[in-house]
Order: C-alpha cells, then structure tokens, then sequence
C-alpha cells in the first residue's frame, strides 16, 4: 500500500518542477526523443541522453530514460516479437544482459566525462564504417549477434546509449527496413526491461529520478505513437537516411564542449 505521506511529497515536488525551466526544457527532448524512438525503433536515449545530462547530470539521465521507458516502449517493442528474427535477437540480448551488471558498476565509478568522451568516438567510428557503404551480404550469425550484444549491454549499461553498436550491426545486412525496426523493437525491450532492474538493484531510481520519469511517461508516449506513424509512409532508403542522421545527432549532442550551450 502506498503511503499517504509519499504520494503528498509526490505532488508538491512535480509540482515545484513544473515551475522551473530546466522540466520543459527536458519535456521538449522526450517528445522529440518519443517520435524519434517510434519512427526507428530506436534513437530514443540517443536524443535523451546526451541533452538532459547536460542539466541533470548522466546518471540521473540514464536512470529517468530507461524508467519511463520501462512504462511506454517496452510494451510497445514487444508487440513486435512476430515481426522480428528470433534467432537474430536472442544471442544478442541474451550476450547483452550478461554485460549490463558490468556496465552499471562502470556508470556508478567512472568520470562522467570520460564517458561521454568514449562513447563520441566509438559511436564516430561506426558512422564512418556504415557511410563507406559497407554491408554485410549473408546472414547474422549467433556468434556475431552475441559479440554485437557484449558490446551494447556494456555501452547501454554504462552510458544508456547502447543503440550505435546495434545499429551498425543490422544495418550493415541487407534485411528491409521493417524487419530491422522489429529486430531492434524486440532487442530494446528485452534490454530496457533488464537494464531497469539493473539499475534498480543499484540504487540509482532516487526519488526524483521516479518525480521526473512520471512527468516524461505521458509526453513521451504521445510521441511514440506520432513515430509510428509517419513509419507507416516511409521507404527502406529513408530509414536508412534517417538512421544515419540520428547517429550522427548523438555523436554530436555527446560532446561534452557543447555542454556551456545547453546548461
């Protein structure tokens, strides 16, 4: 039961919130991040995080994306299960939950800047890797899905943004574009469901990480669905477009030089 006291302190603090320009400065980024994320199947913290931990600082970030993520995305990804390639998700989110522990003790301990600074480049040099044209012509395999999700449950689980490593790897086949977005629908919320209870366990859902989670669900989830939508009328090269600009709006956004701009 849910204590009375609670839900009052609940109140008066979204309230206190709603009144500071750094909650509709953060409102405006999920609803962007929403339509972002239900277009691709992915993007979502690429956008969230690099921008809100400007202001709120990268592990609150982290903990408020993947949390009210956990109540708007993650059902909807696994509506997709049908759609996607099974045997291409399960190495890949099975290899990914193993690092994400790993990957929560790093965002705990490590510098925040050295991070961020980690992440632009790996993320840079994927980006010049997909715009050479390169693609891979056979089949994922088990071992190469599993090496890919070693990869992203580290990233993820460090630094929220796990999405680049998976991106370059599906991207890299030949698949169409509807089986790649459901690929990435079903990995996301197999990995979002377990990096919450990862960070769970580690402490990091403060109180008002659950105060700014509960403001963002609502908007973030209008904005998933406008996403899906405008996925209906697109083609496979406009996927693929859109894919790459994204990648390089994260690479972008995570500079930590670009930080005097947005505080």
């Amino acid at each position: 039961m849910i204590d009375s006291a609670w839900l009052a302190s609940l109140g008066h603090e979204v309230a206190g919130l709603l009144t500071q320009p750094t909650t509709w400065f953060v409102a405006c980024v999920v609803f962007i991040s929403g339509i972002t994320r239900g277009f691709s199947g992915f993007g979502g913290a690429l956008i969230f995080i690099p921008l809100t931990a400007a202001v709120l600082g990268p592990r609150k970030a982290v903990a408020v994306f993947y949390l009210f993520d956990l109540v708007s995305a993650t059902p909807y990804g696994f509506s997709y299960l049908p759609k996607s390639r099974w045997r291409e998700v399960a190495p890949m989110a099975i290899a990914a939950i193993t690092m994400l522990p790993v990957g929560a003790w790093v965002l705990k301990t490590a510098d925040p800047l050295i991070l961020r600074w980690c992440m632009a480049v790996l993320v840079s040099a994927m980006l010049l890797l997909l715009m050479t044209g390169w693609r891979y012509h056979g089949q994922p395999t088990p071992l190469a899905s599993a090496v890919a999700g070693l990869g992203a449950g580290l990233a993820g689980g460090a630094t929220g943004v796990s999405a680049p490593v998976v991106i370059a790897y599906w991207l890299s086949s030949t698949a169409e574009a509807a089986v790649i977005r459901a690929n990435i629908m079903v990995f996301y919320a197999i990995a979002s469901f377990s990096t919450d209870v990862v960070y769970f366990f580690n402490g990091l859902f403060t109180f008002d990480v659950v105060v700014y989670a509960l403001i963002a669900w609502p908007i973030y989830s209008l904005g998933l669905a406008l996403g899906a939508r405008f996925f209906k009328g697109s083609s496979d090269t406009h996927y693929r477009i859109v894919a790459y600009v994204l990648i390089v709006i994260s690479v972008v956004l995570s500079l930590p030089i670009l930080d005097r701009f947005i505080r």
